[in-house]
This record gives C-alpha cells, sequence and structure tokens, in this order.
C-alpha cells in the first residue's frame, strides 16, 4: 500500500520534542544515551528503601524546577507538574515555538498520567500528618495531587486557553494523548496542541504499593542491568520518573511558518482485553487487534513497518504477550521487522513510556538509528524476534509502530512515518 496523498490542513505532524528522563533531559541527551545504551537507572538515593525490597529506579537527579517556572512557584508545585511543565517547554523550544506569541483560544493540551501526585505530593501529604496532623497542612496540596494538575500548570505556564484535557489510561495516557490531540487540530479547533504525560511516583507511597504487588524486579545489583525485557532472566520492572511531550500541529500550519517536521501521525488505535487489573492476557489477541486497526486507520499496510518501538517492560506476561501480537500481524515478516525497548536504559514511567517512545521513533526516522534493547543475553523461547540486542544499528526507518499496554489491559498503537 503506497503513501496516501492527503489535505495538508488535516494531516497532523510532530513539530517538537521535550524530554526529561534519567538519562537525559533535552532531546539530545536522552537520544545519545538510548542509543548509546546508557542506563539511567541506579540505586534510589531520594528516600529510604530500607522497608521495600526493590531498592533501585530511574531518579532524575539534575532537574531543577526553577528552571522552568518562576522559583516561589516552582518550591509549592507538585513534582509530576513541574516535570511536566520542563518537557512542554523544552518540546516548544525544539519547534521554535515562543509560547508569548500563540493564539491562546487556538492553543492547547493533552497531559497524560498513570499516578498524578501520589509521588512526591503524596509523601509530603503522608509525612506532614504523620508528624503534625492536619495542621499546617498546604491548602493546595489537593489540587496539586489531582491529575490534572499538570495539564493545569502546563497551560498557566504558557499561557493557553485552548482545548484541554487529561488522559488516565496509564501507560496508553501519552499515545491516547496525541491521538486526541491530532483529532482537536484536524477539526479546526486549534492551531497548535501540546500531548504529553508525567509521572513522579519514584516515592516511598509509590514504591511501596507496588513492591506489594510484586510488580517491580528483585535484581538490585547492579542496577544498571535489572532491565532487561524480552530476557529469559526477566523478573520485573524498574520504576523511572520523569515526563515527555510533543508539539504537534496541521502540516500546513507547520509548513507556512517553515517549521523542521519530524513525522507524521497516520492511525491509532486503542483496545482492552478485559481480563484481569494486574495479569495480561497471555494471547496477545488484543494487541494484534489494535494493532491491525491502526494500520487500517492508518492506510498502512502491514509490509511498510520499518521499526516496532516496543512497550517491553520485563515483565514475563506482558514480553510475550507483545511477542505473540506482533507474530500474528506480521507473519513470517515478524522475524525481519527490528523491535526494540528504550525501556531497557530508561525504565519504566508508565504514561511518559510511549511519549519517550514516540520521541525515539521520530529520532530514528531522523537519523537512521535504531536504539538497542540493553542487557539481553539469555534468549527465552517464547521471545524469539529481533530486538536489537545490546547494540544500536543503522536501517531505514520510514514507518513506525509505538506500542503500549496499561495496567487493567489497555493497548494502544500509533503509526507514524517519515513526512513527505
Amino acid at each position: 500500500m503506497g503513501l496516501v496523498l492527503q489535505n495538508p490542513r488535516r494531516q497532523v505532524v510532530i513539530t517538537g520534542l521535550g524530554v526529561v528522563a534519567p538519562n537525559g533531559i533535552g532531546r539530545d541527551a536522552f537520544w545519545n544515551a538510548i542509543v548509546e545504551g546508557r542506563s539511567g537507572i541506579d540505586w534510589i538515593t531520594s528516600f529510604d528503601t530500607s522497608e521495600i525490597y526493590c531498592k533501585i529506579g530511574g531518579e532524575v537527579r539534575d532537574f531543577d524546577a526553577a528552571d522552568y517556572m518562576p522559583a516561589k512557584k516552582a518550591r509549592r508545585t507538585g513534582r509530576f507538574s513541574s516535570l511536566a511543565v520542563a518537557a512542554a517547554r523544552l518540546a516548544m523550544e525544539d519547534a521554535g515555538l515562543d509560547a508569548g506569541n500563540l493564539a491562546p483560544y487556538r492553543s492547547g493540551a493533552i497531559v497524560g498520567t498513570t499516578m498524578a501526585g501520589l509521588g512526591n505530593v503524596g509523601d509530603d501529604i503522608y509525612h506532614h500528618l504523620a508528624q503534625h496532623g492536619i495542621k499546617g497542612l498546604d491548602p493546595l496540596s489537593p489540587s496539586q495531587v489531582s491529575a490534572h494538575a499538570a495539564t493545569a500548570n502546563v497551560f498557566i505556564e504558557l499561557g493557553m486557553k485552548g482545548p484541554n484535557s487529561t488522559t488516565g489510561s496509564g501507560c496508553v495516557a501519552s499515545i491516547d494523548a496525541v491521538a486526541s490531540c491530532a483529532e482537536v487540530l484536524r477539526s479546526g479547533r486549534a492551531e497548535v496542541m501540546i500531548a504529553g504525560a508525567s509521572e513522579a511516583c519514584l516515592s516511598l507511597v509509590g514504591m511501596s504499593v507496588l513492591c506489594a504487588q510484586k510488580v517491580l524486579t528483585h535484581h538490585n545489583d547492579p542496577p544498571q542491568e535489572a532491565s532487561r525485557p524480552y530476557d529469559n532472566t526477566r523478573d520485573g520492572l524498574v520504576l523511572s520518573e520523569g515526563s515527555g511531550a510533543a508539539v504537534l500541529e496541521t502540516a500546513a500550519h507547520a509548513m507556512e511558518r517553515g517549521a523542521r517536521i519530524y513525522a507524521e501521525v497516520l492511525g491509532y488505535e486503542a483496545t482492552t482485553e478485559a481480563y484481569h487489573l494486574l495479569l495480561a492476557d497471555p494471547s496477545g489477541d488484543e494487541l494484534a487487534y489494535a494493532f491491525r486497526k491502526a494500520l487500517l486507520a492508518g492506510k498502512v499496510g502491514a509490509d511498510e513497518i520499518d521499526y516496532i518501538s516496543a512497550h517491553g517492560i520485563s515483565n514475563r506476561q506482558y514480553d510475550t504477550a507483545e511477542t505473540k501480537a506482533v507474530k500474528m500481524v506480521l507473519g513470517r515478516r515478524a522475524y525481519n521487522v527490528p523491535m526494540s525497548s528504550i525501556k531497557s536504559s530508561a525504565g519504566q514511567p508508565f504514561a511518559p513510556g510511549g511519549m519517550w517512545q514516540l520521541l525515539s521513533a521520530c529520532m530514528s526516522m531522523q537519523t537512521g538509528m535504531i536504539p538497542p534493547t540493553i542487557n539481553y543475553r539469555t534468549r527465552d523461547p517464547e521471545c524469539d524476534l529481533d530486538y536489537v540486542p545490546n547494540y544500536a544499528r543503522r536501517a531505514r526507518v520510514d514507518t513506525v509502530m509505538v506500542n503500549s499496554h496499561s495496567v487493567g489491559g489497555t493497548h494502544g498503537c500509533l503509526i507514524v512515518r517519515k513526512f513527505e
């Protein structure tokens, strides 16, 4: 199936990329780290881990919220909101856009999250109540815990007043946000949209509840080797914090201002397994269905996929189901299509993960490099595809599938292509 010519006023393109991650802040720092296979995983230093079995994670250690908003406001803003603002500003800068010059009612954002302010805001409330009771509790705390706090802070800091929403569909939230922003732009309701996601659940409260679920890895030492998607010794995810954002515009608007265009958003589909709140359906059927529907929505043939930016979180069920789904859709060609997980080096940040994958996909199309799945050493008979093990690879990449899978069984598949 060849390229389908469309109306540039309905084609949606990506013109800016912003990221705050444990192995890099900003597009170039992050991209260089994942291509070189440099892990952002280390021993946790921001809180006491003596009572939990997992003592490692992807901390963003060199982040200062005051670099992205007024210092006084930064001190009172929840970390997950500050991270969202930072990614949005970085994406706008990368797109060559000045927030002060945007038409406020024609500019908007949709930001996704999974655990919202349960991270550092939740920790602060918990410690204050334990030590002082309700007296002196910050009256802004309830607003900073809210899932919509990140979106609201992005609007406040950038002065936007257009379409806005918050997605809470777990790991699928960021590519859900991309698809929703694309629909807003195609409808003509906005000229510029920011799709993003943010999490700051690498905290005592966040880690404790995940340890109770036993979904985190037991491989603590060395930390950099703990996240090992598709490897037969994998035993659980490595939690990260951070954010990601992408600037979306119609192709007509981007070309009129001479913007650099990373990729075009073609098709998206989300499905659900309706199986279990925590466990994954091992068959891979629903992901395969989402993959096929996304291809159909984007008018793309399965034989046109050059690379799969995979969910790959080191969970045995998830990784196996993802592998099975790719085989169902691509058949024998599945063995010839590179498929890698950047979460092997960046960790699993929940909602921002899909945005990090999208950023990586855009950079693969721009540079002709595919980032590796690091820590892949022991073959799993059920995971036998080309995961680009341990070292980056040169390849022509024009069309990419970005896949995310949320707790509760929701799958999201986004198809993007180099813009012509």
